[in-house]
């Protein structure tokens, strides 16, 4: 449903890029407050004796995490907006169908409205490759020290996230293609563009 969009580095950016450590990576990562990415986004739900549920989408996320700021779009194929959501200080508003809703817990609010699962506060961590919280299990490439998969117990669930076609952008390589999966869920999401903002 998604291919990569990710496109090779330029031997002038690998010339200037220094490799980071994982640790390295991992702090300049977590210095980085403001950051957006735009993409690619699939929701496959496998439901019991009927076919897989499928929704599709372009995806541009901004985040501000010192100003708690958000602001997540989601627009079908057409360029029809599916869903835009603004936040301020944990107040979220959505809008869907050229209706607004307002609440606290943002992933109830987007499921009760549009039936998707959307993980908002560990995505935020885990599209960058970072733990969202101390028991989440990062496993590491051998050769590269990049993140290849993270295991995570959220919300009494286990959610597993695997990485892969690295990009470099704004001097750290950042993965373009996921895969995040918990039982009878499938999120795909492909990045054509990171901009980290601040570091």
């Amino acid at each position: 449903m998604i291919s990569g969009c990710a496109n090779k580095t330029s031997l002038s950016t690998k010339h200037a890029l220094q490799a980071l450590s994982p640790e390295q990576r991992t702090a300049q990562l977590l210095k980085n407050k403001k950051w957006q990415l735009q993409g690619k986004i699939a929701f496959i739900e496998k439901i019991s004796d009927k076919k897989d549920k499928r929704e599709s989408a372009s995806i541009s996320w901004y985040v501000d995490e010192d100003a708690q700021n958000q602001t997540l779009n989601l627009t079908s194929y057409l360029g029809i907006n599916v869903l835009h959501i603004e936040s301020i200080k944990g107040q979220h508003v959505i809008k869907v169908d050229s209706k607004e809703y307002r609440g606290t817990h943002l992933a109830y609010l987007i499921y009760s409205l549009t039936g998707l699962t959307l993980p908002t506060n560990a995505l935020t961590y885990w599209l960058k490759g970072l733990p969202y919280q101390a028991s989440d299990k990062l496993k590491l490439n051998s050769n590269t020290q990049l993140p290849i998969s993270i295991s995570s117990y959220y919300n009494n669930v286990l959610w597993q996230i695997n990485y892969s076609n690295y990009q470099v952008f704004d001097g750290v390589k950042m993965a373009t293609k996921f895969s995040i999966k918990k039982n009878g869920l499938l999120i795909k999401v492909a990045v054509k563009k990171w901009s980290l903002l601040s570091k």
